[in-house]
């Protein structure tokens, strides 16, 4: 999966669910697996946000992870073993 489909998905999930309690998500696709955070504060850390999707990968398993980076921006994290890769994305989804 790339950065701008899980983006997409991700800002279909805020526009039903809101934006305010939104926590960091965490994607497997091998496995199809979602992993949900709970409880994270507001202001997180990116390195804490990372270490907790890490700790459900198995060894150099790609996982994406989203999680809010300010008041109307997520970023989404792709990693794959070493690779990774990262963009941040707003909150609202563009009108087509």
């Amino acid at each position: 999966m790339t950065l701008d489909e899980f983006a997409a998905v991700t800002q279909r999930v805020i526009a039903k669910q809101g934006w305010h309690d939104f926590q960091p998500t965490a994607l497997y696709p091998a496995r199809r697996h979602i992993r949900g955070g709970a409880s994270f504060p507001a202001s997180v850390a990116e390195s804490d946000v990372l270490a907790w999707a890490a700790e459900d990968s198995r060894q150099d398993e790609e996982f994406l992870v989203a999680f809010k980076v300010d008041d109307s921006h997520f970023k989404v994290v792709r990693r794959v073993g070493p690779y990774s890769e990262d963009h941040t994305y707003a909150v609202a989804t563009p009108k087509t």
